[in-house]
């Protein structure tokens, strides 16, 4: 502490204390009222600003402008084109004269501004009418009330009025409705929708009838409304009188007198034979029995006329008012009819009355008259003939089996895939295939056997042409013969194989909704249906009939007995094939080095196209050889079912040597040749019963 030293410092000494006594007390302040404004103008400011921030601003816009406005509710200010709204609910009500009111409540809870274009709509417009009579009121057609009220709620614009009233014309017009609740009148007279008539009669006293309701007696006036009306007068002993009349409105008629004629008489004619055409005073009336009207008290010529009969002529008078009956007999006038028919036991009917036997002559009517013949076992001969007065008509009755009638009703030709025609045969013969040992160019399969053709059947009269084939194998190609076409449209369709020839015949088959005459599955051969009359090829026995049997017998070749063959008689090997084949035709031709159009040569007899030449052809036939050892004629064969080859008949324009041109001549095979191809046979109808043929 001796080293501290204090510079400069100041003694403090200790005051003396002294206890607190009362202030001196300040002067107090005097009033000041504009503390107190400034006061309440700041709470006012503060109230002035809630209500900005709480309120709920509304812009409203009228139609038209200066339409009355109430708002009713808490509290709201209005600033210009807009009101303030304190929260709450406010109704708002407008209304201006001539148009509707409209009401609206605002709920300020549900949105912070309203603004809202309001048109008030004018108010309907209001019709009173006068009229004439009390009418029914339409307005654009719909019931508004009657004219003796007055018509209100009508829509301002323009409208269509009418006017109905009972027994009055409709009016109608347009009108133009003010509206804004305006009263319009309209003054309208309807126009009667009647005319008067005036009415008489000779006699007086008849009965009016108007449209079928009695209207009174003779003479009378009635009121008509507008329009066609039916007039019928009627008075004991005389003839009604009909009138159709029509009459406009407002318009007066006068009948002075209507004529009344005596009731006529009525006449039930009939005739024996019936059907007899009448005629009165030489008017068609009709045929017997016919109900006739006569003038009473006159006589009337009656003229009954039938064919077969003697004209019939008659005065006939009757009482007025009367009804008489008259039933004439008329005379035959009779011709012969000598009938006859090869079987004694046939019954004759004519008209479908029984006769008797029909080997006799009768005496008929001279009209038409319908002339049946049966037998048992037969189909009926009917004949419609008309005998002649004093003249005899001879009838010879030929009676067809059953069997043959249907033949006969068969069409005699088809004509399928465009330009292909099969013919219709029923051969019905027994003859022999095949060729005598002697025969020079015979092969040893060519053994004789006796076989019979029963079944009536079609076979084309040309080859299937590759046009033909096409529609069931539309890529299918003939090809060629080192450079000679045979794919022509026309050219028969060759490369085929035996089973392709047959499922072309069950295609044309379903093509016809014919059962299928082949039986094929996956492509594999398993027989055919003999009952079937779908397509087919034509059988061994057929295609030698159709080419080789005329007059009774077998010919060797299709043009006859001998050889050479005459100049372009076939399509066979001749000097244009010379380059193609080996053997040839010495000195023959035929201007085609390959197959020919079909149908190029001429026909057989029986119509049928190249079955010698042109190209050889596949049968239906499973090839074998006939032992001949059996007499018995083998009935519409077929042979087996079975079998690795088939038989190929013809020669073709390919083959010259002598033992091919022989229409004896039997080739086999299963595969395709530039000049095999095929015709086309069917059944003419299903057999349901047909036992198979054994090889």
């Amino acid at each position: 502490m001796s080293n501290l030293q204090i510079k400069n410092a100041t003694l403090i000494t200790p005051a003396v204390f002294e206890p607190g006594g009362r202030q001196p007390s300040r002067p107090a302040h005097s009033f000041r009222p504009w503390h107190y404004l400034l006061g309440l103008m700041l709470c006012l400011l503060l109230a002035i600003l809630a209500f900005l921030l709480s309120a709920t601003s509304l812009e409203l816009r009228v139609t038209p402008v200066n339409s009355q406005i109430q708002l009713d509710g808490p509290y709201h200010i209005e600033l210009g084109e807009r009101t303030l709204l304190m929260p709450g609910q406010y109704q708002l009500q407008i209304t201006h004269p001539g148009y509707q009111q409209h009401q609206q409540v605002l709920d300020t809870s549900s949105s912070d501004n309203f603004s809202l274009d309001i048109h008030l709509a004018p108010q309907p417009g209001r019709l009173q009418l006068a009229t004439n009579v009390p009418a029914q009121v339409f307005i654009d057609g719909q019931a508004v009330g009657n004219s003796q009220q007055d018509i209100t709620n009508l829509p301002l614009g323009q409208h269509q009025l009418q006017l109905t009233a009972e027994r009055y014309l409709p009016y109608e017009q347009p009108i133009e409705i003010v509206g804004f609740g305006k009263l319009q009148t309209l003054s309208v007279e309807l126009k009667p929708g009647w005319g008067t008539l005036q009415l008489d009669s000779y006699p007086p006293g008849a009965t009016l009838s108007l449209n079928d309701v009695p209207q009174g007696q003779t003479p009378l006036q009635l009121e008509l409304m507008a329009g066609e009306h039916r007039l019928q007068l009627s008075h004991p002993g005389y003839q009604s009188w009909q009138q159709r009349l029509q009459i406009e409105p407002g318009q007066n008629l006068s009948i002075e007198q209507a004529r009344l004629l005596p009731a006529s008489a009525t006449l039930n004619l009939s005739s024996k034979p019936v059907g007899a055409s009448v005629t009165l005073d030489g008017l068609y009336q009709g045929k017997t029995p016919v109900v006739l009207s006569l003038e009473a008290n006159k006589t009337h010529q009656l003229q009954l006329l039938l064919e077969g009969y003697q004209p019939l002529d008659r005065e006939v008078q009757a009482p007025s008012g009367s009804k008489q009956a008259l039933d004439l007999p008329l005379t035959a006038l009779l011709g012969k009819v000598a009938i006859s028919s090869e079987h004694q036991d046939a019954l004759l009917y004519v008209n479908d009355i029984l006769m008797g036997r029909a080997n006799q002559t009768l005496e008929l009517a001279t009209r038409p008259q319908r002339v049946r013949i049966t037998l048992d076992g037969y189909a009926d001969f009917t004949r419609e003939l008309t005998p002649r007065a004093g003249q005899l008509i001879r009838l010879q009755a030929k009676l067809k089996t059953l069997e043959q009638a249907r033949f006969d009703a068969l069409p005699k030709q088809l004509q399928i895939l465009g330009d292909a025609r099969l013919h219709l045969f029923h051969p019905q013969v027994s003859f022999q295939m095949g060729a005598s040992r002697r025969e020079q160019g015979r092969r040893a399969n060519e053994t004789i056997h006796n076989v019979k053709l029963s079944r009536p059947f079609y076979l084309g009269a040309t080859e299937v042409t590759n046009r033909q084939y096409r529609q069931f194998e539309s890529f299918h190609s003939s090809s060629h013969a080192e450079g000679a076409s045979l794919d022509g449209e026309n050219q028969p369709a060759v490369n085929v194989s035996w089973l392709n020839a047959a499922r072309f015949c069950n295609w044309l088959s379903a093509q016809q909704g014919l059962a299928p005459f082949y039986l094929i599955e996956d492509n594999q051969y398993q027989g055919f249906d003999a009952t079937s009359n779908g397509y087919r090829l034509p059988s061994e026995a057929e295609w030698a009939w159709a080419a080789r049997y005329q007059n009774a017998a077998m010919q060797q070749f299709s043009w006859g007995q001998q050889l050479p063959p005459p100049p372009a008689s076939a399509n066979l090997a001749g000097l244009e094939s010379a380059a193609l084949v080996g053997d040839v035709l010495a000195n023959f031709e035929d201007k085609f080095r390959v197959s020919a159009p079909v149908g190029s040569f001429a026909a057989n007899d029986k119509g049928l196209y190249d079955l010698m030449g042109n190209v050889s052809e596949w049968v239906h036939d499973v090839y074998q050889i006939h032992s001949g050892l059996n007499f018995k004629a083998e009935q519409d064969p077929l042979g087996s079912q079975q079998g690795i080859h088939h038989v190929i008949r013809g020669a073709s324009w390919a083959h010259a040597r002598l033992t091919e041109l022989r229409l004896s001549y039997r080739d086999y095979g299963s595969e395709p040749r530039r000049d095999l191809g095929f015709r086309l046979a069917r059944y003419a109808e299903p057999l349901s019963n047909v036992k198979e043929t054994t090889p």
